[in-house]
């Protein structure tokens, strides 16, 4: 399972205007991924332009940043499907996947903007820009992850 997550309006308010709020969120992202060991990160976040993976984990508190594996590429760098063209943080996971060889692979996006995915994206986990990962977006990721590894299940049960 691949979990895209953005920064901005995510692990912190969006604006941020003090810099002790800086990933504030992401503690609480950590704690509620160690159900899910199977979730690897990629970063979506637009941070992701001018800096290394290395220098974009950093931030993260260590159990975050051992799951992060890549991030994703920028639009406009790659052919997008025209369906996507408004869509640009959904193309460039799908993108992402592509070029992994892993378009059949689950994949979840935690993201504060909508407007950058498919109207009724079931795979877009959304945040409040003011608040970030709160409670309500932390009750929502576990289920969605928790509905994806069922699912997975259900597919290895069919093959055996």
């Amino acid at each position: 399972m691949i979990l895209f997550l953005d920064f901005d309006g995510v692990l912190h308010p969006d604006p941020c205007r003090e810099a002790c709020r800086l990933f504030e969120h992401a503690p609480r992202l950590a704690e509620l991924l160690e159900d899910f060991p199977e979730v690897c990160v990629v970063l979506s976040t637009s941070w992701r332009n001018g800096r290394s993976i290395d220098d974009l984990a950093v931030p993260l508190v260590p159990p975050l940043r051992a799951r992060v594996i890549g991030v994703t590429p920028t639009f406009g760098e790659f052919a997008a499907s025209p369906r996507l063209v408004p869509y640009r943080r959904q193309a460039e996971c799908l993108q992402w996947l592509a070029e992994q060889g892993q378009e059949d692979r689950p994949w979840l996006a935690l993201d504060d903007r909508a407007s950058l995915f498919e109207p009724y994206c079931d795979r877009l986990i959304e945040c409040d820009s003011r608040r970030g990962f709160d409670a309500s977006a932390a009750r929502r990721l576990h289920t969605a992850l928790a509905r994806e590894r069922q699912r997975l299940l259900r597919q290895i049960d069919t093959v055996i």
